[in-house]
């Protein structure tokens, strides 16, 4: 572990300047654990900063509009290269929570612009009007950092941020993104984020087609909180964030897009969920196999209330696993169950646990017992066919069909002969 402190003590020995800033700082005054260690380096010439940060070991640059550099895995360090006074430096920084300074050898916090009485008065303001709009992201950052240390905004910081939205169309989606993770992985109530950027305006801009999904009314004896957008919502806080993943964040978004275009028998909105995910979602992830995984959430998330209606068993459970991540499933399935405002949800969770048990039984058996090469010793010399025949007989390895190469063998040549 890299001893901060001491590279603190280099970059002042060199003629910088440098102090501890930010969340570290505020997590201290909050007297809660922080993992991250946020510097802020001044006045001291490039290629010096970076002989001291290669002491310590590999670092890397981010960043175009604020430059970072990162050493080690949570050592994160702002640099202003020009000689300025520390107020100025201070004043470049978004939340007054976040402009405090604290220097290890003088054992002092400094705080220009009474960012220790927003902590004690859970307030979130910005410090400098004309500096806090030069990142627009800033915006949605607000309602994350206000939803992880369930703080408020200012009422000054909330109109800036509504008068100002439209600075987001031209953000990189990625950055969009960064902060979507953050406020579900990080926060107690994720939905408390979802909510003030409802009220300042900045949903309707990065999410749209939730706000859409208000005044969509769902059947009030098993949705008796009302519409859809207040179901997702709700979804948001059900599981603790330990368990909480974004295959089920963008699941939780999207799995009810569609009740919006099939209102009011919804009949066929897992499909249109999954096409509007497909349409919008390469806007956001530009990773292909967690578009995949989510696509799979959005489609079959119904599915473990069919378990519970039909009856869950090996086999049905099988069949399932192999179309979709079952565990996130039945993750996504909890939110969609506990996020209705219902009460009495005993049977849905049950269920949960039922088809978890028969998944823990059957996840072993999921591999293919024939292979290509099993048809070739076969003797089928169609390989065009070998897709097909591939196919018919793992369907029957998980209907239980045969158990082994020899039953399905037998399976096969008997199929053949009717």
């Amino acid at each position: 572990m890299i001893d901060y402190n001491k590279l603190i003590a280099d970059i002042w020995s060199e003629g910088g300047q440098a102090y501890l800033v930010g969340g570290w700082v505020r997590d201290m005054l909050l007297k809660r654990p922080s993992e991250d260690i946020d510097i802020e380096v001044i006045g001291l010439k490039r290629k010096t900063l970076e002989k001291i940060l290669g002491r310590y070991g590999r670092y890397y640059r981010c960043g175009k509009a604020y430059e970072i550099y990162i050493l080690a895995h949570n050592i994160e360090i702002s640099y202003i290269e020009e000689k300025i006074e520390l107020k100025e430096a201070a004043r470049r920084r978004d939340f007054t929570i976040n402009a405090l300074y604290y220097s290890p050898k003088e054992d002092r916090v400094y705080d220009y612009f009474n960012g220790k009485k927003d902590i004690e008065g859970k307030k979130i303001r910005y410090v400098d009007k004309g500096r806090f709009l030069e990142d627009p992201i800033r915006v949605i950052r607000a309602a994350e950092l206000a939803a992880r240390l369930e703080f408020n905004l200012d009422t000054d910081l909330e109109e800036l941020i509504g008068e100002n939205n439209h600075l987001l169309k031209g953000e990189a989606t990625e950055r969009i993104v960064e902060e979507f993770i953050k406020i579900y992985m990080l926060s107690a109530k994720p939905s408390k984020a979802f909510e003030i950027m409802d009220k300042t305006g900045t949903l309707s801009v990065v999410l749209p087609r939730l706000i859409g999904l208000k005044g969509v009314m769902q059947d009030e004896i098993y949705h008796p909180e009302g519409d859809v957008y207040t179901h997702i919502l709700l979804m948001l806080d059900v599981l603790p964030r330990e368990k909480r993943s974004m295959e089920v964040f963008w699941g939780i978004i999207y799995h009810d897009m569609g009740k919006a275009d099939t209102w009011p028998n919804f009949k066929g909105h897992a499909s249109r969920s999954k096409e509007i995910f497909l349409n919008e979602g390469r806007e956001f992830l530009k990773d292909k196999k967690l578009m995949k995984n989510v696509s799979e959430l959005i489609e079959y998330h119904e599915e473990p209330l069919n378990l519970l209606i039909e009856g869950a068993d090996k086999i049905k459970v099988r069949k399932l696993a192999v179309k979709v991540d079952i565990e996130k499933l039945l993750d996504l399935y909890t939110c969609d169950v506990v996020g209705r405002g219902r009460v009495d949800n005993e049977e849905e969770l049950a269920t949960v646990k039922l088809i978890k048990h028969i998944y823990e039984e059957v996840k072993d058996e999921l591999s293919p017992i024939i292979m290509g090469r099993d048809l070739i010793e076969w003797g089928i010399k169609n390989k065009r066919s070998y897709s097909e025949i591939l196919k018919t007989i793992y369907e029957a390895q998980l209907e239980e069909k045969f158990k082994d190469k020899a039953g399905a063998k037998a399976f096969f040549l008997g199929k053949l002969e009717a």
